[in-house]
């Protein structure tokens, strides 16, 4: 499971995140200010986005629901 040091993008507080593998972007809460925001592995690193501010394909819910995953398989 890899592990990223990144920074929240809304207190910019360092943190530590893990996330399960492969490129599909996560949520993570930020412990200083308790937002909620998306991690997105890329080629070269990791990507963080504010909630309003993510991609449809960067946001773990809309990139689900666009792809047809509704998890009631």
């Amino acid at each position: 499971m890899p592990a990223y040091a990144i920074q929240c993008p809304y207190c910019h507080a360092p943190q530590h995140a893990e996330h399960p593998g492969g490129y599909a972007p996560m949520y993570v809460n930020c412990p200083t200010c308790e937002k909620r925001f998306i991690l997105e592995p890329v080629a070269n690193g990791v990507k963080t986005y504010r909630m309003n501010e993510a991609p449809c394909c960067s946001d773990p819910d809309c990139r689900a629901a666009e792809m047809g995953d509704t998890g009631n398989d």
